[in-house]
């Protein structure tokens, strides 16, 4: 039986944008060389999801095309709707503000997105196959804008999570609520992307789970989560009020190793830890560089023991192997 797959991925993106700076800097890229060589002497190959201001950084650019060449990583699309051209304002201050890419209309969806995968290709020299909305946003009509445009992966549902009362446009109706998705990878039904089905593109949630009395609550507490329903939706709402991200911060690797415990107990076909550039910098959000690092480094000798490196891309095609329909689809 194979090994699960260890997914590691990071948003690449101006640096803190959760402070809504009023411009962008991009001196975050100076740190992935450090996380590229540390995931190397692991055996992991992490999956680089990029912005649009970061792909248009020279030392990004050759840090990236060296990435590809070795077959050491992938590259994928992370799209910033504020940050993205064409530029279409719909507020006073898209910087502050900071839009979610399903507050406009289909037809800047598109074009927004097709500049970003263009230059992508163009600037690092390979296929655009993965992606992860910006601010965790995606509805129906954006997914199949991602279906359209290629895309085979998208990693964007934080399974557990709601961004509702999160704001985008002031007075809009917020960010998306994952409460009740599937928190295991499916292929999303054509026309509900909530749902597991037959078109070509696999959703892979993030690896979150819900926390009860204080630790992580066991599968079988939260197998119902997978049921789009009301009462079930309220009642996990009430039973696992936190969540547990396998996200490091240079404070929480006791809830990082639980998190890989539960994975291999629930016989997962995968772990997905999230990074943000940013978060790899000195002075970053979370913690100091060397804490995340130091955290880093010891789940990934715990994960090296139980888990194989794959790419988004790897992993698309491991399930693809076992998918009934495996060619693309258009739409």
């Amino acid at each position: 039986m194979s090994r699960p797959s260890f997914l590691v991925t990071v948003n690449v993106e101006a640096d803190h944008l959760g402070q809504r700076p009023f411009s962008l800097t991009t001196e975050s890229t100076r740190c992935l060389p450090r996380l590229q060589t540390l995931c190397e002497e692991f055996g992991f190959v992490p999956t680089y999801l990029v912005s649009y201001e970061m792909v248009s950084c020279p030392r990004f650019v050759e840090f990236g095309r060296d990435v590809i060449q070795r077959n050491a990583g992938e590259m994928g699309a992370h799209l910033h709707g504020w940050t993205c051209p064409p530029f279409r304002l719909l507020t006073g201050d898209d910087n502050f503000h900071q839009p979610y890419i399903t507050d406009w209309e289909k037809q800047a969806m598109r074009e927004k997105l097709h500049m970003l995968t263009s230059k992508l290709e163009h600037e690092l020299e390979c296929d655009i196959v993965t992606h992860r909305s910006g601010r965790w946003a995606l509805n129906d009509q954006y997914v199949r804008l991602l279906r359209e445009r290629g895309y085979k992966v998208d990693c964007s549902v934080t399974p557990f999570v709601s961004w509702r009362k999160v704001p985008g446009v002031p007075g809009g109706r917020g960010g998306s609520n994952y409460q009740t998705f599937p928190y295991k990878e499916y292929f999303v039904d054509a026309k509900d992307y909530r749902m597991p089905g037959g078109s070509s593109l696999l959703e892979v949630p993030v690896t979150i789970r819900p926390i009860y009395k204080n630790r992580l609550a066991p599968a079988s507490m939260y197998s119902l989560q997978r049921m789009a329903l009301t009462y079930v939706h309220r009642a996990t709402r009430r039973l696992f009020p936190s969540v547990a991200w396998m996200r490091p911060n240079g404070n929480n690797l006791l809830t990082l190793f639980q998190l890989l415990e539960e994975s291999e107990s629930s016989e997962q076909n995968y772990v997905q830890v999230v990074l943000n550039s940013s978060d790899l910098m000195i002075g970053g959000e979370s913690a100091s560089q060397d804490a995340i690092f130091g955290d880093l480094e010891q789940l990934f000798a715990r994960a090296s023991a139980s888990f194989k490196g794959a790419t988004m891309a790897d992993f698309y095609a491991e399930q693809q192997t076992g998918a009934d329909e495996p060619a693309l689809q258009s739409v």
